[in-house]
């Protein structure tokens, strides 16, 4: 069966407001043709399928602040933009235990094909905004917008948010030190997971250009209704419209 194509969504892409988001695994969206790679709807709801209630906020926060950002067009198990190329976790065969059987044994040409149809136009995408920015001489914030499940591997995740980086932690400290002057939230220095490890759409677009960039990682059940989609982005744009007033993060213009 042919399969359909779907692109990425951009949103702002005129906005020049010195922030970018990026939201890799914004949607659970499984094109016609995989036939949900064997699994169930219900498991497609899951969070092994996409980052839940990190799509909403970040349309809210472009929707507060003006500010531009890219979406993710398919499911992160039908391939995963924040991976590097060569990872075998690019096209994943298990997810937090459930096997994924339509990516069991896939060829090259399979792979490639995934790549060409999602991977690359994610990328192209964010690669363009960044690289209009940079054109007019703006220094944009780079944010990675992702959520990460209360439970993974039967331990318990006691942190409410956290925000990821790897070499250049400027934009990752701010953040932690105005949330944590803001509110009583538990918040995760390079946790729950490491941006050491995972962090190829931030390195890729942010880090390699020499921007400040982080991946902010919120828990799922906080961000599970509407409401709480609603208060997470306006806590987020607030902390982020004071981040763009600092001569440490924002410098005015870009020189290569």
């Amino acid at each position: 069966m042919q399969h359909t194509m779907e692109q990425p969504v951009l949103i702002n892409g005129k906005a020049r407001t010195g922030i970018i988001l990026m939201c890799d695994h914004a949607t659970n969206h499984m094109p016609i043709g995989y036939d949900n790679l064997g699994l169930t709807d219900q498991q497609l709801e899951d969070h092994i399928a996409y980052d839940i209630g990190a799509e909403a906020v970040t349309r809210k926060i472009c929707e507060l602040m003006g500010v531009a950002a890219v979406l993710g067009p398919v499911s992160r198990l039908l391939i995963e933009c924040n991976r590097e190329e060569h990872r075998p976790s690019l096209v994943p065969t298990a997810s937090d235990g459930i096997i994924i059987p339509a990516n069991q044994d896939l060829t090259p040409a399979a792979i490639e094909a995934r790549k060409q149809a999602y991977y690359y136009p994610f990328h192209d995408a964010c690669e363009k905004l960044v690289a209009d920015h940079i054109a007019e001489g703006l220094v944009p914030l780079v944010i990675g917008v992702h959520s990460y499940t209360p439970t993974m591997n039967g331990e318990d995740r006691a942190w409410h948010a956290g925000f990821l980086w790897d070499k250049d932690p400027r934009l990752a400290q701010a953040l932690i030190g105005l949330l944590e002057r803001e509110t009583d939230l538990i918040i995760g220095d390079n946790l729950p997971y490491s941006g050491k490890d995972l962090y190829h759409t931030m390195q890729r677009h942010g880090a390699d250009h020499g921007l400040p960039q982080t991946t902010l990682e919120i828990r799922q059940d906080l961000i599970d209704e509407e409401a709480k989609t609603t208060e997470w982005a306006a806590l987020i744009a607030d902390l982020l419209d004071e981040c763009l007033s600092r001569s440490d993060l924002v410098q005015r213009k870009y020189h290569s």
